[in-house]
């Protein structure tokens, strides 16, 4: 039975409870990782045998100064630190409790890596000389924007009349039992439900490898499926015959954003392609203009040049 005496209780019986109320509402990947970041953080710390009232900002500060002496990033500390607020608003929530200030990490901003167009050329020219259910998977990240989980999840049902419905994605979790196992789950966010148009050159290529309906689209007859980590360690090798240097899967989402604001996409069919709930998002985090964009824009001025 949990514990529901608030008075009485610790911040790590209370943090049990959080994820005991959770665990339906919460998708099982999320829920994995807010479990990993209570078990292995939270839970272990000096905080963890404090009732949350005795918790204060100096505390939660101090806690967050071990994380980061421990070598783990301000993007990882901040995610612990989302927990820590979660398990607060429940608190609040459930029994008054007037939350501390949590102060985050300031992460410092990394330059996105986006595929120049020689690059991208490069790794097409690489992939349509062997195109297989890896390098076809590249290629079609590459021209759909899709993330890795959701093409991963993606059967032939889903691929109709030049059209792509996301509707899942693949994530490998620990089950109750501790055991590696592959699920599909729903995608990211509500608006990461979409139906994306292919590009007319797209279709032969796929349709000339149409399987089973109820097949992934990543399958063969030796492989009936293809994992996330599979497939970005694909791209890894791929990138590297190619030579091109630090770039991820992710790579090829904004690679994708960034090509199609060059060939003139508006914002919001962009936006609604990636499955962002705003244009700003699309905006501010996928989209970035190659130096030749610019020139070429820099270069309208000519037109009103005296």
């Amino acid at each position: 039975m949990l514990k529901n005496n608030f008075n009485t209780m610790s911040l790590r019986e209370l943090g049990k409870q959080w994820l005991y109320f959770n665990k339906q509402s919460l998708k099982k990947s999320t829920l994995q990782t807010y479990t990993v970041h209570f078990e292995n953080h939270i839970a272990q710390s000096e905080l963890a045998n404090c009732h949350p009232k005795d918790i204060e900002p100096e505390g939660i500060i101090r806690f967050s100064q071990k994380l980061l002496d421990k070598n783990l990033s301000p993007k990882t500390v901040n995610c612990i630190l989302l927990v820590l607020h979660s398990i607060f608003k429940f608190a609040k929530t459930m029994y008054g409790f007037s939350p501390p200030h949590i102060q985050y990490i300031k992460e410092r901003k990394k330059e996105t890596r986006v595929l120049s167009s020689e690059e991208q050329c490069r790794l097409e020219q690489h992939l349509k000389s062997d195109l297989n259910i890896h390098n076809l998977g590249i290629m079609f990240a590459l021209y759909t924007g899709v993330r890795v989980g959701e093409l991963c999840a993606l059967k032939w049902e889903d691929i109709r009349d030049g059209t792509v419905r996301i509707s899942k994605t693949m994530h490998r979790i620990n089950d109750e039992n501790g055991r590696s196992v592959v699920i599909l789950d729903e995608p990211k966010t509500p608006s990461s439900y979409r139906i994306i148009p292919l590009p007319d050159f797209m279709n032969p290529i796929i349709e000339r490898r149409r399987r089973n309906d109820k097949e992934f689209f990543l399958s063969s007859d030796k492989m009936p499926r293809v994992e996330p980590r599979i497939i970005q360690n694909r791209f890894k090798s791929v990138s590297k015959m190619c030579g091109i240097e630090g770039a991820t899967f992710h790579t090829l989402r904004h690679t994708f954003a960034t090509r199609c604001i060059e060939c003139g996409f508006d914002a919001k069919t962009l936006s609604e392609i990636l499955g962002h709930s705003d244009v700003k998002t699309t905006l501010n985090r996928y989209v970035h203009c190659s130096l030749e964009l610019k020139k070429n824009s820099m270069n309208l001025l000519t037109k009103i040049a005296v």
